[in-house]
């Protein structure tokens, strides 16, 4: 067996988010399970759905998404949260075989002003309005809002460290990217794909959005300096990050987060 691609999405209630992202998963013709961490989740029609017993968290249900892609021969592995919607195509963007040789991990880029803004689109509207452009992004970090793991990485890299971050695993994903980084493979987000991301549901749902966000901040800071050291802040600090043409692997030129966040500004 030899498939190209699985996708993960792990899941603590909000079914409704997840119902309407199957619409686009089926649309992609791609094969994906969901996660169902809190054991309610109830099915559309055929989809498959894992129910570990227990709540493993975004980062124990990513890693249980990765390991049973690798063990079912897939070639790649996305978890990808279920309060998104995605563009057309958006899969064969991350599989583009025209992509840097040596890559470990590959996302889209995305709306959410809140997260990560070297991953800001130009793009503000619904995912099915996007046009791709052959561009991709050498970055230093990504999240995992929508991330690919090659099999190659897995082997060399592991898994997402699950102990280290807290509750909510903020700063995994920044440590998954630091030791592919470290072992030479490289971390891009490809602008062929794009999702709309409707931003931390599942844990504002449960415990209020501001306390999520403290805690997730307080878990990622802790664990990345205990991991990597204080420098980390400065390893993965993204003032400014490299845009390449997808065919020639020429240089476009240095664009910046804050740039990204001026042009994406909601009018006053």
């Amino acid at each position: 067996m030899n498939r190209p691609l699985l996708v993960c999405v792990p899941v603590f209630g909000q079914i409704e988010y997840t119902h309407a992202l199957i619409g686009d998963l089926d649309r992609e013709g791609v094969d994906f399970v969901i996660i169902d961490n809190r054991g309610d989740y109830r099915p559309l029609g055929g989809e498959r759905v894992v129910t570990p017993g227990t709540n493993l968290g975004w980062a124990g249900g990513s890693n249980l998404g990765f390991r049973t892609a690798f063990a079912e021969g897939y070639r790649n592995a996305v978890t990808l949260n279920n309060d998104t919607r995605l563009s057309r195509g958006y899969f064969d963007g991350l599989l583009d075989e025209r992509l840097p040789d040596g890559v470990g991990a590959v996302c889209g880029v995305y709306d959410d002003r809140g997260a990560h803004p070297a991953l800001l689109s130009e793009h503000t509207g619904d995912a099915a309005d996007y046009t791709p452009r052959d561009v991709y992004r050498d970055l230093r970090v990504v999240d995992g809002t929508g991330l690919l793991l090659t099999r190659d990485a897995f082997i060399r890299i592991g898994e997402l460290d699950e102990r280290t971050f807290g509750r909510f695993a903020w700063g995994a994903d920044v440590d998954l990217c630091m030791r592919l980084r470290t072992a030479g493979m490289s971390v891009v987000a490809t602008e062929r794909s794009f999702l709309n991301h409707f931003g931390r549901k599942t844990a504002s749902a449960e415990i209020g959005r501001l306390r999520y966000g403290v805690r997730g901040f307080l878990g990622m800071s802790r664990g990345l300096t205990r991991v990597h050291g204080r420098g980390w802040t400065h390893q993965t600090n993204t003032v400014s990050f490299e845009r390449y043409d997808l065919d020639t692997h020429r240089l476009l030129g240095t664009d910046t987060p804050r740039r990204l966040l001026e042009v994406t500004k909601p009018a006053a």
